[in-house]
C-alpha cells in the first residue's frame, strides 16, 4: 500500500486527497478537482473519481489549473 506524500493518507482507502492548493510564483493556486477517468476509482491513485475529489500529489491523471497539460511533467509546479 502507498501513503500519499502531503496528505499522508493510504491512497487506495480513501475518497480524495485533503491538500487543496499549491503554490505558483508565490500565488496559492486550488487545484484541478474537475478531471477524472472513467473507473469508479483513478486508476494511478486511487481517489473516488467524482468532481470536487482532488487526485493525490504526482497522479497521471490530474492536470495543471495553469496551462492545462498534465500537472506531474508540465513544470508549472516545483513539488
Amino acid at each position: 500500500m502507498a501513503k500519499c506524500k502531503d496528505c499522508k493518507q493510504e491512497m487506495s482507502k480513501v475518497d480524495t486527497c485533503i491538500c487543496n492548493s499549491l503554490t505558483y510564483k508565490g500565488r496559492l493556486i486550488l487545484r484541478d478537482t474537475t478531471y477524472y477517468d472513467v473507473n469508479k476509482r483513478c486508476h494511478d491513485c486511487g481517489i473516488i473519481n467524482k468532481k470536487g475529489n482532488i487526485h493525490h500529489l504526482g497522479c497521471d491523471i490530474e492536470r495543471c489549473k495553469i496551462c492545462g497539460g498534465q500537472l506531474i511533467s508540465c513544470g508549472c509546479f516545483k513539488y
